[in-house]
Formats: C-alpha cells, structure tokens, sequence
C-alpha cells in the first residue's frame, strides 16, 4: 500500500509530467537509503543527516557567500536528490535558498524541488529567514523574521516546518522553546550550552528531555527538546588512517570564488575499496560512541559542517557506498544506516514512545565553551549595530501599522503607489531578518559583514520612511498632488532641526505605533532656543528649551505630545519673530565645576557631608540627591513610598586579557576580565544641573588624567520629567532617563556602568529572555570567570530588589547590553568593548573589535516597590523601544498667507483662524475615528499588511498550488498582493503571579477595536508566523516522567479559539499570543 507521501508524489507527478518520473524510477529502499529494519534489535538505527551550515554573515558577506558557494549547494543537492529517492537534505536558513529560488534556479530545477519538497527528500527545517540568535534577540523580531521565511516557503511550497536546528546560536534562551512551540513546531533541537552542563547530560543520558519553559503557558507549549552532542553538528574531523579530514569529500569552499580546474583545499580522501573498511570502522566507531550518550537506539548523525554540498556530486558518491557497505554488515557491526531528515529522525524517536524527563527551571544562558571562555562579551559587541537593527525594528513597526491604516481608513484619497510602499516593507522585512542571524545582532561579525547589515538596514529604513511621508500626504482634506511633494522630513534621533528666523513655524507631525494612547515629552535637537511649541488653537502646549550639551552643539527642545493609540497629531514650533512674542522656559544651568575624587570610590564614602555638598533635583515623583565632593550620585528619594534608596553611579573599566600567550582572550564572543575586577575609569568628574517646569536634568563627564585631561571619554546625562497642565503620567514621572555618549575607548578596556545600592539583594538578578521570558539568576558560584560567567543578556530589562520586594530597582535598554550582579546590591551594565588582541585568527578573518567606537544608548530606570514596578515596566520598555515618529513639515506658509483673504504682502498673520485653514489645506489630518486603548496589559504586537497571497484554508492554497503548477508556475511571483487582509498579534503581556490583576485573563472585542478599520468580514486565528488554522495545528505530545503538571490551562496556539460573548471576543491568558488574520467587508467605493 502507498504511504501518504507516496500518494503525494504520484499526485504531483501527475501534475509536473514524465520529467519527474526519474525520482520515482528508484523507489524501492535500496541499502544506500536504509529504511528500518525490523530485525532492529541490538541494533543502533543511526539517521545520517545531510545539510550544509550556511552562515547569512559572519566573515563573508552575503555576495561574497552566494558567489563562492551558496548557491552551488542547492544547484547540486536538487540534481542529485532527484537521482535517488533514498537521498535527503534539510534546507534551514532561508535568505539563501530564497536567493536561489529567485535568481539562480531555472524551470526545471524549481519542477525538481516541487517534488522533492512533497515527497520529503529536501525539508525545510526550522524555516527562518536565519538562525537567529536566542541571547540578545529581541522576542518581536524574531518572531518577524521567523514568519517571513515561513510565509515563502508556505506561498510556494504549502509546506510548514516542525521542527528547529538551532544548533550554532551562542547559549540556548527559555523564550526560543516557547515561540517555536507556539510556530507549531514539534521538537526543538539545539547545541551550544556550558561545556560543563553537556558533559554532566552526556554522561547521564539527559540530552533529550520535555522543556516547560513557560511557567504561565504550561504544559500546552512544551515541547521534545534534543541537545547535540559534544560533536555538535559537524561530523568528526579527522581519520585514523589519513592527514586529511573525514567525511568532507568536496573539501572546503574557497572564498571570494571557487578555483577554476584545481581541487578544492583539503578535500577528504574518496571512499575506495581498499579503505572502505577504515572509513566504516571511524564512522561506526563513532556512532557507538554518540549513540552511549542517548536513551533510545536512534541516533543523529549530522553530516556536514560550515560551507558543505556546495558538490553534493561527490559528496553523495562517497557516502553512498559507505551506507551500503556498513548496511550490508549491519549485523556484524551492529549499526544500521540511512539518509534521513531531521523529520525521519524526530519520527523514530517520537514512535519509541519512551517517556522523558521534564525541565522546568530555566535556561542555558550564559553559554561557556571551556572554564576560560565565557561567551558573554558578545552580549555588548558592536553596540551600533545593535541599536541600528533595533531602531529599524520600531521604524517596521510604525510603517507596518500606518500601511494598514492607510489601506483601511474610509473616504481617503489614496495617492501613493501601494505596490512600491509594499516593496519598502518587504526590503526592510528582509533586512531586518537578516540581522537576527546569530552572528548578525550578536556583533560577531567581521568588519565589512557588520558594513553590510548596516547598509541593508539603513537603505531599506530609508525606503520605508519615505513610503511612510508618500501615505502620511494623503491624510488630509483637500489633497492636491502638485502641492504634497517632498513635505516630510524624518527628524530621528542625531538630526538637528533647523528653525531658523526665517521659519516663523514649523509644523511636527508625531505617530504613536502603539496600541495605548501616550503621553510624553517629546525630544528634538533645534538650531534656536528662541522658540515655543503650540497647538492648532495657538495655545502653548508646555514646552522647554535646554543649553547644548557640548559648547557649538544643538540645543534640545522637550514638547508635551498627548497621542490617540495608531494616530498623530501636528504641533508647531513657532520661533520669535517680535520682541513681545512668548518663548519656551529655557533650562537653567548651573554648572558645579570639577571635582578630583579618589581612585576608590570607598574613600569617597568617608568624608562626612554638609548640608550645602548636597544637590538636588526633583519632579513629582523622584528626589535625585548629589554629593558635590565628588560630583556623583548619592541617593534616589522614592515619594510614592517616602524611601530613600542609597545609590551610588560610576563609569569602570575592566582590563581585558588580550595576549594569546596567556591563554584565552576578550573577543568579539568572549569576555575575559583580569582577575583584580573593574577599575574606577576617572579620576574627576564634572557636573552640570539644568532645571526647567518640565524637564530637571544633570550633566555628569568623567575624565582621565592619565589619558586626556582636558577631554571627556564618559558622558552621561540623567533626567526626569514632569507634564504640564495637570496632565498626569505613571511613566513620563515614574522613570529615570540616562543619555550616555562613550568612547572612543583606550585598547582593551571594557566599560561598563555600575549601580551601586543598599539594596540587600544578595547578588540575585532577574533579566528578561528576549525581552519575553522573566529569568531568575542567581549567583553561580566557583566558576573559573566569576565576572563573565554571571553576565546575562540584557535584551529589554534587569531587576534587583530588596528581600521583601519593597524596593526594586529595574533598568530597560532600548539595545541589548550585558548585565550582571557580581556583589550585593550592585548591578552593572557593559556599554562598549574595544579590543586589540594578537589573535591571528581573529586578524585573518578581520574578528576585530579595534574601531575607536562612539555610542550613545539610552536606559531607563524604575525604583519603587515591586508591585507597582511589575505595571510599569512592560509599558514602559515598550515606550522606549517604539518611540514615536517624528517628521517636520516643509511646506512654506507664504503662499497660503498671500491667498488668505487678499492680503498680498506674504506675511504670516497671528489668527488662529489662519493657522487652522493652513492646516486643513496642506496638512495631515488625525484619524477622526480614533482607535480605543488596548488594556494596559495587552500590546499589539503587530498589525500589519503582509501582501501574501496564499489563501487561509490550506485545502484550497494546495489547489492554487496545483493550478499554478498545471500552468508552469512554480511560486507566487507575479501574483498581485494581497491588501485586502490584514495580520494582526495580540500579546498579553503579563506572566503567571506577576501582578495581582495584570496578570488576569482578558477578554477584547476584535471587532470593536478595530471599527475605525470598518465592519470585521472574518476573523481566522492562525499559528505564530500566521501560515496554519491554529485549529489545524495538531503538535505531537510526548510522555513525561512525573513531574508536577504546573501552569495554568490556556486557549494557546494548537487548541481551539477561546470565543466569548460574541464571534469577535476573545480571551488572552497571561503571556500568550494570539495571531488572525482579519478582513473586512467591502467598502463602497
């Protein structure tokens, strides 16, 4: 009888025509392939994996991948899988199948993966964009990335993966397990955890276990976990019998292209009949080895490595013969042998039923390859690059929404070209998968790859917000094409806004991306201080100017900005043209000169302090207290609570081991401090106090004798804020803001930002997986690097707190740092490496973290009790990492001020009247149907428009398919986009017991929410990366050993809907995500 996939293949056969019947000529299992035997007793069933590692970075560029050898691989794997059925592969990172399928793959070949795919020769295992990183990847990008390599694969193949090869990224996160689950995958597979933690594992046979990471998603998205072996996922490297390597028959790839009539370096010695019996006893030899380490008789064998198949020809020559003479003695040798996938595998495991161990507690994280090598540097590498990929995030998020809203928003005349704002999106969609690569975010790249990311996701950044300037154009009454050219300029963060005299306004449209409304002060570099900030009335909106932080800089500009959720609104900054004309309050600054203070900051504590050594500066919820001996923070007053916490803030270096001669160095992976712990990084500081109604802040520079005396390495500015009129804010009061700007630093130093309390926290720390996942770390004791092996991620916050959790102090990051809690009380945040070290390797592949860098990231602080810190933290990160869209309006006033009512002269009349009628004629109107506040515990995660054009029933895309497929199409290329539909994530935000009612369940209307969009046509909840019904998403479950059944019951991805009250309610369960997929009914035109 035919099996399901044998039915398949005919199906496709049928459709593709006699070509493929060359794949199907060989259908029986022959010993090459393997298939299980049934006298298996005694026997090891290894699965020999094929694939290839294909890094989308690290030392090589994408291009400079595609031309040397990633696209031979696929070319080569295709013509021999379709030689013989009993061959298989598993393509994993997509970017560059995706770059062969559209550029380099022709008719014929595209008709041999078709059938490939359905017939499960080529999988597609775990289906990203990348592999992306797990440590400091922030949850919503991966999830992006993620569902854009999915949704190809799915539109073209209608195919989904189930299971993940996660075998390079640097320590294994709690959050990974979790979204994948919820992808609908059916087991994970990952590799590098502490050297330590997997030899304990393999000796005790503990590889493969049941991981419930999620605590309040419980048992519904756990999922089979399997850790390689200490061989990872290369096969062994060497033969007993030869120089050379083993098993590695087409060499190594040679960079920039393949030699042209020479063999490739290193190529492994061909499989002959006078070594077969060599080549069988290493590969037997280690299978046995491998297969001690793992509960059941099925073992993975990977075969491949970094840059392999790129001549899958005579990979699979040598390897077959190997297979077949190993199979023809399985007997004697006691180990069968078949060309598997990663599914085949996953499979025989899964049909053992054996029961596994559960893991509960925790993660993998932080990752050491030896007791001298903690990978934890990485955490800070390249901090530019980090916060230029998370800035292009928050930029993707704004424009995925206001595309929806531009597309869904009733009686617009919609100018802009759909199509080209669509190709904006994708480009940055693309661009910004491509840098979760786990050598990509990480800042483990080498020069010229980082160059590249950067390239892509400014270029594609740029594209997107002139799409988002195109749409914002339309958004008012009396559109003319003639007068909307160029209106827009994007004001980000580094841009200085030119309000000179001749600008008596200048208007400041601000979107707000979230799903609640936001009330903030707004910043903006400006050229004059001699300006106000009004609203369309013409009255003043509170506003302060504060002095250039540096002599000839700009001048910063706070505005008070009151934002409807998915909506903007216009202020003008109106300069002073007469002398009666109002100006913003200007910040006063105070400047309190230099203080040279002790090498140890422990002497400083000693001197006892007069009233007038005290500083303050205040708002409504905060008395920040400086010693003016030394020029640093003392204490932080509490109001709500009426505390005092004792703080201390201090810039210090750690020296970094460098010299390959006395062993492991720092490196872009790994930090490696001497052992005599940080040291003070200056010997004076300078503080400056500016205070205003709205903004208080203080300028604090660190400097260095021994280095430059008269120049300031180590900046910090810190400030709070209050509204004005009354407008009341938790988080605009609540939160401490510090602007650093570091570097360049000295060669082989390591800085990082130390808080010091009295917080009695014996050195516990909670961080946060990726931004998704609440991790406790407690201090790991007797480890050969006590720093750098208790450094953690600091993806979006880190907490320390009291043993009653009356006080706590949270720090949110809006890129990812390292963070550690190495004494009691204290917290530290590494914010820039520079190394020089005399690794050659790192030399030759340009590994190098050399560049006299400067950085300028932000963080933001909460201190209160833990109660009301759990309800502003979320919101408050998501603030500081979504910040609102800011862009000026170029229009000139003049015309319109000639036209209005007769007056010729072209001056700007006062009239409010004057300022309301230029507005309605050449200015963005906001959404007169205002979206509703989201509750506080609930985020949009994504509204989007993705364009796909598969359809949401999975029986009628496999006809689409097949028509496609009758016609001589093979991919949805050419197919117009699909704008009618829109994705939609909803996330509640809150774990189990985190707080006493945000972590509730809570039920929203859909339908409601989203009226402004028009009346909901059907609403289909989908997986993760929205490509399945979750109806239809039936995970495999898998025994477990006991264990205690924790975790509340959720309606989580896989199970049924949770509809109430109406067809559009639904309810969330503390930190699930629920995915749909909305449209809605037609409008008239």
């Amino acid at each position: 009888m035919l099996s399901k996939r044998d039915v398949l293949a005919v199906v496709f056969v049928m459709v593709l025509g006699p070509w493929s019947t060359v794949v199907l000529a060989n259908s029986a299992r022959s010993p090459t392939g393997g298939g299980s035997r049934g006298d298996t007793a005694g026997i090891i069933q290894a699965f020999v994996i094929p694939h290839s590692h294909m890094d989308v970075g690290w030392i090589y560029t994408v291009q400079e991948s595609v031309e040397a050898y990633a696209m031979d691989v696929y070319t080569t794997v295709v013509a021999n899988l379709a030689k013989d059925r009993n061959r298989r592969f598993i393509a994993v990172e997509q970017e560059f199948f995706r770059l062969w399928w559209t550029t380099v793959a022709s008719d014929m070949q595209k008709k041999q993966t078709h059938l490939l795919v359905q017939y499960g020769q080529l999988e597609f295992i775990i289906g990203g964009q990348v592999m992306h990183d797990e440590a400091v990847s922030e949850y919503s990008a991966t999830i992006q990335q993620m569902t854009e390599g999915h949704s190809f694969i799915y539109e073209t193949f209608g195919k989904r993966p189930h299971f993940s090869w996660h075998v390079d990224p640097f320590g294994a996160s709690s959050a990974t397990p979790t979204l994948f689950a919820l992808m609908g995958f059916d087991a994970h597979l990952t590799s590098r955890i502490d050297y330590d933690v997997k030899a304990q594992m393999q000796k005790d046979k503990g590889l493969q276990f049941v991981w419930r990471a999620s605590p309040s998603l419980g048992k519904s998205q756990q999922i089979f976990t399997h850790v390689m072996d200490q061989y990872s996922y290369c096969v062994p490297p060497h033969l007993s019998f030869s120089l050379k390597t083993g098993f590695y028959w087409n060499g190594y790839a040679v960079f920039p292209k393949p030699p042209a009539g020479v063999p490739y370096p290193d190529m492994s010695l061909p499989v002959t009949d006078q070594n077969i019996k060599q080549y069988a006893a290493t590969m037997v030899d280690n299978i046995k080895q491998r297969a001690a380490w793992f509960q059941t008789q099925q073992l993975l064998w990977p075969w491949g490595c970094d840059k392999q198949f790129f001549n899958a020809t005579i990979q699979f020559l040598n390897m077959d013969k190997l297979v077949a003479y190993i199979n023809q003695h399985s007997t004697d040798l006691g180990v069968h042998v078949q060309y598997a996938t990663l599914g085949d595998y996953f499979t025989a495991v899964h049909n053992t039923s054996h029961s596994w161990a559960l893991k509960q507690d925790g993660d993998f994280l932080s990752y050491s390859s030896d007791a001298d090598a903690a990978w934890t540097g990485f955490y800070t590498s390249r901090s530019g690059l980090k916060d230029i990929a998370r800035r292009s995030q928050s930029t993707l998020h704004a424009a995925e929404t206001l595309f929806s809203v531009y597309l869904n928003q009733p009686n617009l005349n919609r100018t802009a070209n759909t199509t080209e704002v669509l190709g904006s999106l994708q480009a940055l969609r693309w661009a910004s998968a491509e840098v979760q690569h786990h050598d990509g975010i990480t800042g483990t790249d080498s020069v010229k790859v980082k160059a590249m990311y950067e390239d892509h996701l400014e270029t594609a950044e740029n594209m997107t917000l002139a799409s988002m300037k195109e749409m914002l154009q339309d958004f008012h009454n009396n559109s003319q094409e003639g007068e909307k050219k160029d209106v827009f300029t994007s004001v980000g963060r580094g841009h200085i806004l030119d309000v000179s005299r001749d600008k008596p306004l200048t208007p400041i449209l601000v979107y707000n991306s979230l799903g609640w409304s936001v009330k903030r002060l707004v910043q903006m570099s400006i050229t004059d201080p001699n300006v106000t900030v009004i609203d369309i009335h013409g009255r003043d909106i509170g506003s302060q100017v504060n002095p250039p932080l540096e002599p000839g800089g700009p001048y910063h500009l706070f505005f008070y900005a009151q934002l409807a959720p998915l909506n903007f609104d216009v202020y003008y900054i109106k300069n002073k043209i007469q002398p009666e004309d109002a100006t913003s309050p200007q910040g006063k600054l105070e400047s309190l000169g230099t203080v040279v203070r002790s090498r140890t900051p422990s002497q400083d504590k000693k001197r006892k302090l007069k009233d007038t050594d005290v500083k303050s500066i205040s708002n409504d919820c905060f008395e920040v207290a400086y010693n003016t001996t030394t020029n640093m923070l003392m204490s932080i007053l509490d109001k709500q609570t009426n505390k005092t916490v004792s703080m201390e803030q201090i810039f210090m270096e750690y020296n970094s081991h460098h010299n390959v001669l006395y062993g492991q160095t720092s490196n872009l992976y790994v930090f490696r401090p001497w052992s005599n712990g940080p040291q003070n990084a200056g010997d004076s500081a300078k503080l400056d106090i500016v205070t205003g109604p709205y903004v208080n802040e203080t300028r604090q520079s660190i400097f260095n004798s021994m280095y430059d005396p008269k120049s300031s390495r180590y900046m910090v500015t810190l400030r709070i804020f209050d509204l004005p009129h009354s407008h009341n804010d938790d988080i605009v009061c609540g939160h401490i803001e510090l602007d650093f700007k570091v570097g360049p630093l000295t060669p082989n130093k390591e800085l990082v930002y130390r808080f010091s309390t009295n917080l009695n926290n014996s050195r516990v720390l909670y961080t946060n997986d990726n931004g998704f996942q609440t991790m406790k770390r407690t201090w790991r004791p007797n480890k050969p690097q006590p720093e750098a092996q208790n450094y953690y991620p600091l993806v979006s916050t880190a907490y320390i707190e009291s043993p009653t959790k009356d006080t706590r102090l949270t720090v949110m990051a809006e890129r990812s740092h390292g963070v550690g809690s190495l004494n009691n009380g204290q917290m530290e945040v590494m914010l820039l490496r520079r190394l020089i070290t005399n690794s050659g390797y790192a030399d030759k592949n340009n590994l190098t973290l050399e560049e006299p860098d400067v950085v300028m990231p932000t963080l933001w602080l909460l201190l209160g009790n833990g109660t009301h810190s759990s309800e502003l933290q979320r919101r408050a990160w998501l603030q500081l990492e979504n910040p609102p869209i800011i862009m000026a309006v170029n229009q000139s006033m003049g015309a319109w001020a000639k036209k209005w009512k007769g007056d010729k002269s072209g001056n700007i009349p006062k009239s409010a009247e004057f300022l309301r009628q230029w507005k309605e004629k050449y200015l963005p109107n906001p959404l007169s149907t205002v979206f509703k506040d989201l509750p506080h515990n609930v985020h949009l995660l994504t509204l989007k428009t993705p364009g796909w054009t598969y359809n949401t029933s999975h029986k009628e895309h496999e006809k689409k398919l097949r028509a496609r497929l009758r016609q001589g199409r093979y991919d949805g290329s050419g197919e117009t986009p699909n704008l009618d539909r829109i994705l939609l994530r909803l996330q509640h935000l809150y774990e189990v017991g985190e707080h006493k009612s945000l972590s509730q369940p809570v039920t929203i209307d859909l339908a409601k929410y989203l009226f402004p969009f028009g009346t909901v046509a059907n609403v289909s909840e989908r997986s993760l990366t929205a490509i399945w019904p979750a109806d239809k998403v039936k995970r495999w479950t898998w025994k477990v050993k006991g264990g205690p059944k924790t975790g509340q019951k959720s309606s989580a991805t896989g199970s049924a809907p949770t509809w109430s009250k109406s067809p559009t309610s639904i309810t969330l369960h503390a930190q699930e995500i629920k995915t749909f997929f909305i449209t809605f009914q037609k409008k008239n035109p």
